[in-house]
């Protein structure tokens, strides 16, 4: 059968309806509220006055549903920077971003896409910056990581082994790397239990330590890695492993650089185990990730 064509008077009212949805929520008196009188004229006259209630204001309650609707679903994807932010400040850039890039399709769950690329440009000059943007990128590395198989270790094949000095060892998607300067990984975490007050959006500086996310098949789980660990893993991601280790051994100190040749490997060893990569590629075919 043959799909029919809309009539053109059912079009024109869902864009009016879309358009009132659409109009953002006034923030200048410290709250979220509707303005009727922005609506289009047509619009207003679509929806007939209630007993009690003026159609501009049953058209409000729709806006202001569209609204809070996509504000909780970022709230969900972002709660580590919700939390350093604030939900008033949050649901400001939030707004910015659902503006300029307004949900397309029907599934709630693809709200969230960009946004976090969408904030760091937003933030250029912040004196936050580097916390609040390295927040969105765990909230998002995260969300990431549930929608991706589980990890499973990986056992390179013999032509693999064979090119694993000089190939690119391919990235697995079900494993987030990240070196956490500000303790990022831990406030995350503790937000699944009971919700202190939002503390202050500038978490004390602390020494970076690296760690590692894994999608499992409960969940994901976090671990912790050595300074070196984190260091290798992360050159692995641009680098050969020869490159790697060599650029490694030249940044550490001669008592490091004695015990590096046993650390690389047993470090080598566990991010297989994990299943941190799903492949050898030859520096030709290398692709981005």
């Amino acid at each position: 059968m043959i799909p029919r064509e809309p009539p053109p008077w059912l079009e024109a009212l869902q864009s009016r309806f879309g358009e009132v949805l659409r109009t953002p929520l006034d923030r200048s008196a410290g709250t979220l509220t509707a303005t009727p009188e922005a609506y289009p004229v047509e619009a207003r006259d679509d929806v007939t006055a209630g007993p009690r209630t003026a159609a501009e204001a049953r058209l409000a309650v729709y806006n202001r549903q569209y609204w809070f609707r996509l504000f909780t679903v970022l709230q969900t994807v972002f709660p580590l920077l919700v939390d350093l932010l604030g939900a008033w400040d949050f649901n400001a850039y939030a707004s910015d971003f659902l503006l300029a890039h307004p949900p397309r399709g029907w599934d709630l769950e693809r709200v969230p896409d960009g946004f976090e690329v969408f904030f760091a440009e937003r933030l250029r000059g912040h004196r936050d910056e580097a916390v609040l943007v390295a927040a969105a990128q765990l909230d998002a590395g995260w969300r990431a990581l549930l929608r991706q198989p589980p990890s499973r270790p990986f056992r390179p094949s013999p032509e693999e082994a064979a090119r694993l000095l000089d190939g690119h060892l391919r990235p697995s998607p079900s494993v987030l790397l990240m070196e956490d300067a500000w303790g990022l990984l831990h406030r995350k975490v503790s937000l699944a239990g009971p919700r202190a007050e939002v503390a202050s959006p500038r978490p004390l500086r602390r020494a970076a330590s690296w760690f590692c996310v894994v999608r499992e098949p409960g969940g994901v789980r976090h671990i912790a890695l050595e300074a070196g660990e984190g260091t290798l893993l992360a050159l692995l991601r641009g680098l050969p492993l020869r490159e790697a280790l060599a650029r490694l051994e030249s940044a550490c100190d001669e008592a490091s650089r004695e015990a590096l040749p046993e650390a690389a490997q047993r470090w080598l060893a566990r991010g297989a185990e994990r299943g941190m990569w799903l492949g050898v590629d030859e520096p030709q075919r290398r692709t981005q990730v």
